[in-house]
């Protein structure tokens, strides 16, 4: 990767010291809405399984209302709709909790697919990999997940949020070997604007970016589960489509550092790229 001219470099410091800055607090949507509980299914449901991710402020019913527009997409396709309110501070622990609102459907539900906003994909995808939910779980569909950790969760504490770091273990143990253990089938589907690309390696990925206001702020992260576009990629992914493009890229293909920014371009990404670990180094 080529270093840039030192006032580009100065900006993408600038740019990444701003991230971490942003990413320390969760953006929240707050609402006095209530929603019922969740549905349990019955035999021959489809069950799409919603993990909201870091949301530091907010309870699980603010938390439901941010997501609504997307899950009344979702029932609208004749699936019934669960939420698994992980913490997004640790991601076993997360996926403890989503394997725990998962297997109630094991063998009852006609399918299973989990759509994961933020740091709850990354405990989604702890609980495929490391605790047998690919023999459950059918669709993967990931929003504005950092798969391969973000610099903004170095800011976090170790018991807190530090697990959603590029150097965090749980990170490292998540991309050690094939990312994406099959059967099940992944997506990324996000703004095109996010901080991280969200790809995995070892298997098919469907990946599927458009704009969403905001793009490259931070705050495209808060609002691309309530973006109409996002919305009907989410629901074609849970059909078994793609609405983008399908890549397999060899595994340990990339590093996290070529997954930032993907949104911002030439001299300036590489700039940015490169300034990360002189701002954020590992520990």
């Amino acid at each position: 990767m080529k270093t840039a001219e030192s006032g580009t470099a100065r900006a993408g410091r600038a740019l990444v010291r701003a991230m971490t800055a942003l990413a320390s607090t969760a953006a929240v949507v707050s609402v006095a809405a209530t929603l019922p509980a969740s549905a349990t299914a019955a035999p021959a449901d489809r069950v799409v399984v919603i993990v909201p991710g870091q949301q530091l402020y907010a309870g699980d019913a603010q938390n439901e209302e941010t997501f609504r527009p997307l899950a009344d997409a979702i029932r609208a396709d004749g699936n019934t709709v669960v939420y698994a309110h992980a913490g997004g501070r640790d991601v076993a622990a997360d996926a403890k909790l989503i394997q725990r609102t998962v297997e109630p459907f094991v063998g009852e539900a006609s399918s299973i697919g989990i759509v994961a906003h933020s740091a709850g994909g990354l405990g989604a995808r702890h609980y495929l990999k490391f605790l047998g939910g690919t023999a459950a779980v059918d669709e993967y569909v990931a929003i504005g997940t950092a798969q391969y950790g973000s610099p903004g969760g170095c800011a976090q504490p170790r018991d807190g949020g530090y697990d959603t770091c590029m150097y965090a273990d749980a990170v490292t143990a998540l991309n050690r070997g094939p990312d994406a253990p099959g059967p099940t089938r992944y997506s990324v589907v996000q703004s095109d604007g996010e901080w991280a690309d969200g790809r995995l390696d070892g298997t098919a990925q469907c990946r599927a970016y458009s704009p969403v206001p905001l793009a490259n702020t931070g705050y495209d992260h808060a609002i691309e589960m309530r973006d109409p576009t996002v919305i009907a990629n989410v629901r074609t992914s849970l059909r078994g489509s793609c609405a983008g493009s399908v890549v397999t890229e060899p595994v340990d293909s990339f590093d996290w550092q070529s997954t930032l920014f993907p949104g911002i371009p030439g001299p300036a990404g590489d700039a940015i790229r490169d300034a990360v670990p002189g701002v954020v180094p590992a520990p």
